[in-house]
């Protein structure tokens, strides 16, 4: 009779991130798409509609001018970015109180690059409007709260990515 099984490698990774995590995991997340590839948070404007003509020189993302690149290189601060977005779509369909409004101005994005796959996660906390893009088609959507907003803009502001 066996009284120790080793774990699989995903449990044992869940079990190693949680004991040092400040929270959980995000359910939606799996930990190789925070704990490999590129992983990227933009400040856009998203002031600018996608069809706007941009100056030469501008990057864009999905239409939207990149104003600020941050290379998020640590494991907690990827978990960290990735948990505050997933707590913003649990409280906006906590307190959804009907439809959200039919805007969509991005000011924060996150690129995940893994295995060739590219996933952009343009978000708009003014609006509680987030869209996802695999490999430059638009994946799908959702909704989040304002709340993540002030740690976005935090990581941005003390990154030393390119304004």
């Amino acid at each position: 009779m066996t009284l120790f099984r080793p774990l699989p490698p995903i449990a044992a990774l869940l079990l190693l991130a949680g004991c040092c995590a400040k929270e959980e995991l995000p359910s939606k997340h799996i930990p190789s798409e925070v704990a490999e590839g590129a992983f990227i948070l933009y400040s856009l404007d998203g002031d600018r509609y996608p069809g706007d003509p941009s100056s030469e020189g501008e990057e864009v993302l999905h239409g939207w001018v990149i104003l600020k690149t941050c290379n998020i290189d640590t494991f907690e601060e990827r978990m960290e970015l990735l948990t505050a977005l997933e707590r913003g779509e649990e409280e906006s369909r906590s307190a959804s109180d009907g439809p959200s409004p039919d805007c969509f101005q991005p000011r924060h994005a996150i690129r995940t690059v893994r295995d060739g796959t590219t996933t952009d996660r343009l978000i708009c906390f003014q609006c509680s409007n987030l869209m996802t893009w695999v490999d430059d088609v638009q994946f799908g959507g959702g909704s989040t709260s304002d709340g993540p907003r002030r740690f976005f803009d935090s990581v941005l502001s003390r990154c030393g990515g390119r304004d």
